[in-house]
């Protein structure tokens, strides 16, 4: 049997090269993480041209780099680090949107704006259903959604959440149920649909099921209720509960990313779903601020408030550097 060949290196030299090969492994791993963890684009800058993707694709032509030209042309330039966002809740039938919320994101502020729209927003529109909710089904899908969203608002949208409902059931039970103030009594029952709905006003804890149930409610079988504009505020104080709860349980990470991937289309790539995975760890929900998009009813749609809206988008909503006018917002008063 041969004997093994002896090193002729010194401890001290088996250490400095242990020692090497473990900086270029971690630096070959960084490497790898830099690459494979990138830093979201964001949508074309111009309210003309609103950044409308398909499928799963990046918004057009927008890098997070800004050129020259971009630096020159204020009205346009955007925010460093904040992004905006469409959240999509599908009805049951797949056609019409159930629910939307406009999002803008200030990674640097760590601050969060969601504002829900109404189902029944009139916009400037030719077809002869000018509800904004009619938009998926009657104007091309996520694209004409995304197209009348910016347009009406005056601001781009980078990045798209399409939600299918069983998720948000699945997440409501991932983190063992949430307690929530029920608003008022519910009595509701819809066959046609397989929906019934019993909750008494007060304290209640929900699982995902009875979570989408109090969602969905606007009115009793009598009559009595609140309306689109009170499942609005419903659907926002349930959605903040459910976020502060799964914020409490990180160690589930694992569990919703797989309902994640199961439950939700978007066209927001992976390495940078990530990446704000990442940023949102530091999240306080204090700096999350809720609201409904400023409008009136008047029978059959419901009506912005000029001046209200551009107020609240400049707020809360504006990813540009320069505040919004009026003239840069399609708002329809009659």
């Amino acid at each position: 049997m041969s004997k093994q060949k002896k090193s002729n290196l010194t401890r001290a030299q088996r250490t400095c090269r242990s020692l090497l090969i473990l900086m270029m492994s971690l630096a070959s791993l960084w490497g790898l993480w830099q690459i494979v963890i990138t830093k979201p684009a964001m949508a074309d800058d111009r309210p003309e041209n609103p950044g409308r993707t398909t499928g799963t694709d990046k918004p057009s032509a927008q890098t997070v780099e800004k050129t020259d030209t971009q630096k020159e042309d204020g009205p346009y330039q955007r925010r460093e680090n904040c992004w905006t966002f469409l959240l999509v809740g599908m009805d049951r039938s797949g056609g019409n949107t159930d629910s939307l919320m406009l999002v803008t994101y200030d990674v640097d502020a760590q601050s969060v704006s969601v504002g829900s729209i109404a189902r029944d927003t009139r916009v400037d529109v030719e077809r002869k259903l000018k509800k904004i909710n009619a938009a998926y089904a009657m104007n091309g899908g996520i694209d004409g959604l995304i197209e009348e969203v910016s347009k009406t608002f005056g601001v781009p949208v980078d990045y798209y959440f399409r939600v299918n409902l069983n998720g948000f059931v699945r997440l409501v039970n991932a983190v063992d149920g949430v307690d929530f103030e029920v608003p008022c009594s519910m009595n509701y029952d819809d066959p046609e649909q397989n929906l019934s709905i019993h909750y008494s006003k007060g304290m209640q804890h929900l699982n995902g099921q009875q979570a989408l149930e109090v969602c969905r409610f606007r009115q009793n079988n009598g009559g009595a209720g609140y309306g689109d504009e009170g499942r609005q505020q419903t659907q926002r104080a349930l959605l903040t509960a459910v976020m502060k709860k799964a914020l409490s349980k990180p160690e589930k990470i694992g569990e919703y990313a797989q309902i994640a991937a199961e439950n939700l289309d978007t066209n927001l790539p992976l390495n940078n779903l990530v990446w704000f995975a990442t940023k949102a760890l530091s999240f306080n929900t204090e700096n999350l601020h809720t609201m409904s998009m400023p409008c009136h009813w008047i029978n059959p749609y419901m009506y912005l408030d000029p001046a209200e809206t551009l107020r609240v988008i400049n707020e809360f909503f504006n990813p540009y550097t320069t505040p919004r006018t009026a003239d840069q917002l399609d708002i329809i008063t009659r």
